[in-house]
């Protein structure tokens, strides 16, 4: 089946809120068949990247691995993360590079390619380029997380130099979801109060413009489900990995 969007029917006032605000919300975003198809196989997904930071640097590990590790093993872990994180950036969540995974032709055939190519379509990326009034939006990158009991985003703005990012987006694929099971995107003020906070309702795309405080709020250990989501940003500028795409 072919991914795709429902076309808003109102796109003007959508633009108007982004204009205004920099920041807007497509609900029911995309098919209900396209919607319900990722969501179901992002269930089923086995294999994730359990990310965080240590020393200033990205870190990967396998959760796969990481499920087999003792309870102590797990605990100091996690002793290393929240000591970074009460005063500097840090991170803690399950993450899939479908963007890498694409370009560098790592899983041929996979459903996450479709993933990337349907992002990256034109209906997909000229919807994006009208709302935002910013037709120098050239391709979307992105990857495919996960939030479960424990993991949290800490605040920070998305600008990184020479990565071109125009506007981030959140494409949320959990099916029901509480607001005491944290994990909402919480867009900040300038004096680093919240602005605005998006439950991760299903099926909506949420949008906003960078550089822009923002953060994924701590989901407690008693959340019984994850918080599934395709997350990325729209870039202008050419694509460093174009030259690698598949046919």
């Amino acid at each position: 089946m072919k991914l795709s969007l429902n076309e808003p029917n109102n796109i003007s006032k959508l633009k108007q809120d982004y204009l205004a605000h920099g920041y807007v919300q497509l609900q029911h975003a995309l098919s209900a068949d396209s919607a319900n198809l990722i969501s179901e196989k992002l269930a089923t997904q086995k294999q994730w990247n359990l990310v965080y930071r240590r020393n200033g640097c990205h870190q990967d590990l396998n959760s796969v691995e990481v499920a087999t590790w003792s309870s102590e093993h797990k605990n100091n872990l996690l002793k290393l993360v929240h000591s970074n994180a009460d005063n500097s950036f840090q991170y803690f969540y399950e993450t899939i590079p479908i963007y890498d995974i694409y370009y560098d032709k790592l899983l041929p055939g996979h459903f996450f390619n479709d993933i990337v190519e349907f992002l990256n379509s034109e209906p997909t990326l000229n919807l994006f380029r009208t709302l935002l009034n910013a037709p120098e939006i050239n391709f979307a990158d992105a990857q495919i997380t996960r939030f479960s009991a424990g993991h949290f985003l800490n605040r920070h703005n998305d600008d990184v130099p020479g990565k071109n990012r125009v506007a981030a987006f959140v494409i949320n694929l959990t099916k029901e979801w509480r607001a005491d099971w944290g994990g909402a995107l919480q867009l900040l003020t300038n004096d680093l109060d919240i602005k605005k906070s998006f439950m991760p309702t299903f099926n909506d795309i949420n949008i906003f413009k960078v550089p822009v405080e923002h953060l994924v709020t701590y989901v407690p250990p008693y959340t019984p489900v994850a918080r599934l989501s395709i997350t990325g940003w729209l870039r202008s500028g050419v694509n460093p990995k174009d030259n690698k795409g598949q046919a």
